[in-house]
């Protein structure tokens, strides 16, 4: 056995002493976020978001905090770190919607007047919205529960303001999402809050942007919800199939199962048959059955 009162009479001999943590300075906070850049220009994207996490663990300084965001979001990104990359959008929202248009201010000439900065805090702000809807569709078309979380960001009034600002071409995959999610049920309602239908908020936004953007997908919603052309939305929806579904970068499948095209037209069917249903008191099942061959067909 060993000598447990030569162990004891060691250790108080020579007790253990642990040695000083090294003290943070902000040069040393400073270096993940600059060697965070670093992993990132030569394509180590998990590094550089490992780095960038433990700069903002760490940091105070909000410029920094808001540029290593939107540093980690875009590695994140790129490494396809799906569930990463949903949680940094929803972090990069908070801070964005919680800085005023003042802190967004822009570095005028000296002497500039009060409005001037006001209104460039303001700018930049929309274009921080702006920034993080486009990249936001990297997220949301790749990972499963993507599009109602498309939904609740892009309908949400600030952003939506936005896309009706400046980027209402961003309205095609609204579209698309809305469509696709037409049958999920709706998302628990929040106390206070009071319960809109996405598809009503979508018809109201293309109808008033009708003006400056239109593509098929915005067509086929314009015709079958405010004009109830169902032919002109036959034709707007294989448009949309044909043209627009399989050239646009997100709406493509990627591979050659076709899970996007036919969800899409699975439930674009279903509302077409919803809405023919809706405003007719009598329905001639002959003649829904002739649109659901069509429909079939695409």
């Amino acid at each position: 056995m060993p000598n447990l009162s030569f162990s004891l009479l060691t250790l108080s001999a020579h007790p253990f002493r642990p040695r000083p943590f090294p003290q943070l300075t902000q040069d040393s906070i400073l270096s993940l976020y600059h060697f965070g850049q670093y992993q990132f220009t030569y394509g180590d994207y998990e590094g550089a978001s490992q780095y960038l996490y433990h700069f903002l663990v760490l940091s105070t300084d909000p410029d920094l905090n808001l540029s290593a965001h939107w540093g980690k979001l875009a590695a994140d990104i790129l490494s396809g770190s799906w569930e990463a990359a949903l949680k940094q959008i929803e972090e990069l929202r908070d801070l964005i919607d919680s800085r005023s248009g003042s802190a967004f201010a822009l570095r005028l000439p000296d002497g500039a007047s009060a409005g001037a900065a006001g209104q460039g805090g303001d700018l930049a702000q929309l274009q921080a919205r702006s920034w993080l809807l486009h990249w936001s569709l990297f997220v949301y078309f790749n990972h499963p529960d993507g599009l109602p979380a498309l939904l609740e960001l892009f309908l949400s009034p600030p952003y939506l303001a936005t896309i009706r600002t400046s980027c209402p071409h961003l309205l095609r995959y609204l579209v698309f999402a809305v469509i696709v999610t037409h049958r999920l049920p709706p998302p628990p309602r929040v106390t206070g809050q009071k319960r809109t239908d996405p598809l009503k908020e979508v018809v109201r936004a293309i109808e008033g942007e009708a003006y400056q953007y239109s593509d098929p997908l915005t067509e086929f919603i314009t015709q079958l919800q405010l004009e109830f052309d169902f032919e002109g939305a036959q034709e707007s929806l294989t448009l949309a199939a044909e043209q627009v579904i399989k050239n646009d970068f997100f709406l493509a499948d990627a591979d050659e199962d076709n899970k996007k095209m036919e969800s899409f037209l699975e439930n674009a069917r279903y509302l077409v048959s919803e809405t023919y249903c809706k405003i007719h008191e009598r329905v001639d099942i002959k003649c829904v059955l002739a649109r659901s061959r069509w429909l079939a067909l695409l």
